[in-house]
């Protein structure tokens, strides 16, 4: 039986696919992995970066970097490694079928009596905008991109598809998506899209298409992405704790990283021959 691996040793591997360091400037005392891995563990434990160094030497970290570093380093992260490091943590290069849905985070932890009882003459933050693109078998989020600021979920779809490691054969989508210019972007890659038609439905070749050989089978395999939506903030949360969009990223990101390893250690318990080849 394949031998199977903890969660550490599954965030090791991921790492060391990555430089030891981020430039090659000055003197450097740690390396970005540890940092990664701190900021990692952080999300995996959902503490704050003080409660972080009472559990740390559990996971061998005997020497962390001091807590501003690590704050630091968060906020000078650039988004193009962590959508990197989720592409190497879902460890895909084909797909079957795909899904594409949001979500929103909050920005605070309020209490939601404080939130009703009091007056308030400014309006208070909107959410963050989560858009993922995930892997329906796998279960595995294969793309992603947080907004601080809500758009139309239609114009989220061809950044998805650009930072996929690979696109699905069939793509699943509400009729959030319903457009014929979502069903372009699949069609010129010559995959197939299936999403959900609005009511009076007249225009748009594409759509004409759905409206009238609708597959129902496999459009409720779209489940999927909402459940994995659901898994991520009930195990991780789903509020932001950082102040600034960069850092807002680096904690969603690390959240659907650890989905990922997670759910491939799951899944090597389990005796089933889909799973033998994680």
């Amino acid at each position: 039986m394949k031998k199977k691996k903890s969660l550490l040793q599954k965030l090791d591997g991921l790492l060391r696919k990555f430089p030891k360091f981020l430039h090659h400037f000055g003197p450097k005392t740690y390396t970005a992995r540890l940092h990664l891995k701190c900021l990692l563990l952080m999300e995996k434990l959902n503490c704050s970066f003080s409660k972080l160094y009472e559990f740390l030497h559990y996971f061998g970290v005997n020497h962390p970097p001091e807590r501003s570093t690590l704050i630091k380093f968060r906020k000078r992260l650039p988004a193009e490694l962590w959508d990197d490091l989720l592409k190497a943590s879902a460890g895909l290069e084909l797909c079957e079928m795909g899904a594409i849905d949001s979500t929103g985070f909050s920005r605070s932890n309020a209490s939601s009596y404080f939130v009703k009882r009091i007056d308030r003459d400014i309006k208070t933050q909107r959410h963050l905008q989560l858009s993922i693109y995930v892997a329906v078998k796998e279960r595995k989020v294969l793309s992603a991109r947080l907004r601080a600021q809500p758009v139309h979920d239609n114009n989220e779809v061809s950044c998805l598809l650009k930072k996929s490691p690979c696109i699905a054969e069939v793509n699943l989508m509400d009729k959030a998506y319903d457009s014929n210019k979502t069903h372009a972007l699949f069609r010129d890659r010559g995959k197939y899209s299936i999403i959900a038609v609005r009511k009076n439905c007249a225009r748009g070749q594409y759509r004409k298409e759905m409206r009238d050989y609708f597959d129902y089978g496999l459009y409720w395999q779209r489940n999927i992405v909402e459940s994995i939506n659901s898994s991520v903030k009930r195990v991780y949360g789903s509020v932001c704790r950082g102040k600034t969009i960069t850092t807002q990223r680096g904690e969603v990101y690390a959240r659907l990283i650890l989905h990922n390893l997670s759910l491939a250690i799951a899944r090597l318990f389990h005796q089933s021959p889909l799973f033998h080849n994680l």
